[in-house]
């Protein structure tokens, strides 16, 4: 019986270590102002989705930002994240083309900590995933031009995507290429076959 005892006990200490060096042996946080210095090495870093996209190979591009650091998660295939989604990735670091990455094998090491709703996020993300967006409140950023009694265009002068936005029950204070943010309801036309944006309130952005 002591014998079987102490087969439990050495088990138990064996688990008990193996723990302890998995928890030392995970790769350090490191902020994304500082992934130059690990060069090579495998961190876990976090930031905001500013862009992304899906190579022709199932490869997914992320690029993220913190205080205006900036880096690419290189993902072996593809996450359901948008503009504006908090996220932590742990991967490798390495440089391409004047740009730090990071490669990432295992989709289950990038984690959404927080999503994008209540910020605001550019016409792109729209225009390019309107199956995600139908018949929810938004929140977008883009330039007003051809101006009517009741409706204009939203466009991204960068991206050259354009929306058309109605504004039937709102006063307009806004000039044709002023960049604006519109929180309204996104919906498609099945008639016309267009999407457009139902808007409730129209912000001027850095209005003086």
């Amino acid at each position: 019986m002591r014998l079987k005892h102490f087969s439990l006990l050495f088990s138990a200490v064996g688990i008990l270590i193996l723990y302890v060096i998995s928890l030392f042996s995970q790769p350090a946080y490191i902020e994304l102002n500082e992934i130059s210095k690990y060069d090579g090495k495998q961190i876990t870093t976090e930031g905001i989705v500013k862009k992304y996209y899906t190579t022709k190979h199932g490869s997914q591009m992320i690029t993220i930002e913190e205080n205006n650091s900036t880096a690419t998660l290189f993902l072996e295939g593809e996450i359901d994240v948008e503009f504006g989604d908090r996220i932590k990735a742990t991967g490798q670091v390495q440089k391409y083309k004047n740009t730090w990455e990071l490669m990432i094998d295992d989709q289950r090491s990038v984690k959404i900590l927080n999503k994008w709703q209540n910020i605001s996020f550019p016409l792109w993300q729209l225009t390019e995933n309107p199956s995600k967006y139908m018949g929810l409140n938004v929140n977008v950023t883009g330039f007003l031009e051809t101006l009517t009694e009741s409706s204009f265009f939203l466009v991204d002068i960068h991206e050259k995507h354009s929306l058309t936005v109605f504004f039937d029950n709102l006063e307009i204070k806004v000039k044709p290429g002023q960049e604006i943010n519109v929180l309204g309801r996104f919906d498609f036309d099945k008639n016309n076959f267009k999407y457009f944006l139902v808007a409730q309130d129209i912000i001027i952005v850095n209005e003086e």
